[in-house]
């Protein structure tokens, strides 16, 4: 289905929608790091929110897990950040407050990630700037290669740099330096382990499973981040996912 942000409206009687989930994969993280809560935003992947996804948007995550079960609430919270722009920064300071109070109650820390289905920055950058940010930590991967130059080393913002086959200059950049961690999507089978290393560029590096969990943040640096093939990625034969045999 092809979405059209421009002529989508909301009408007056719409409901505000959620802004934030939870999926399998936070569940998972708040299994293997107990002391945090783990929470996301799914907006409706489109080109004007992936402005680099030339490369990965046929195979986009939202084809895979529960997310296609979840596409009318994608929808709704992508017309609602095009259409009111402060209504939905607003609305997501809100619930994250609200979240963030919940887990330090418990003694944890929150942990968000903006982009669970897109690769957008002024509406986080909102909230970074603010004084007393409504999240512990945020994080996010993105293949704006400027974004992470520009925010390494800010302890309040992990990013990491997501490889599409095509930007193998950017990648090993970054992993020789130690800026930031590449992840890469492997034709590896779910049942089945990762490799130990893996060749970018002529370069052999140590592979994470980052399907173990979603805090790239309490990573060192100048890792490669694998990850397996999910939704219509499994049936990928372009140059995103990447061969490991």
């Amino acid at each position: 289905m092809k979405f059209e942000i421009a002529n989508s409206s909301l009408k007056r009687k719409d409901k505000i929608p959620t802004l934030l989930s939870k999926t399998t994969k936070t569940e998972k993280t708040e299994k293997e790091y107990p002391d945090w809560i783990n929470v996301l935003t799914y907006l409706y992947p489109n080109k004007h929110l992936c402005k680099f996804s030339d490369n990965c948007f046929s195979t986009c995550l939202k084809t895979s897990g529960r997310l296609p079960m979840a596409k009318k609430a994608m929808i709704k919270r992508t017309k609602l950040l095009y259409q009111d722009k402060m209504t939905f920064i607003n609305t997501l300071e809100i619930e994250l407050r609200k979240a963030k109070k919940s887990a330090n109650k418990k003694g944890k820390k929150l942990a968000y990630r903006f982009n669970g289905t897109s690769d957008r920055f002024d509406e986080l950058k909102h909230l970074l700037d603010m004084k007393d940010q409504p999240f512990d930590q945020a994080y996010d991967y993105t293949k704006d290669f400027k974004r992470v130059l520009d925010y390494q080393g800010y302890k309040g913002y992990n990013l990491t740099f997501s490889y599409d086959g095509l930007n193998k200059l950017e990648a090993k950049f970054l992993l020789k330096n130690k800026i930031a961690n590449v992840s890469v999507v492997m034709n590896t089978k779910k049942d089945q382990e990762l490799p130990k290393t893996y060749n970018l560029n002529g370069v052999e590096y140590p592979v994470l499973d980052g399907d173990k969990h979603d805090l790239r943040f309490t990573e060192n640096k100048g890792y490669i981040i694998g990850l397996r093939a999910k939704g219509r990625a499994i049936k990928n034969n372009g140059t995103f996912v990447q061969p490991t045999n």
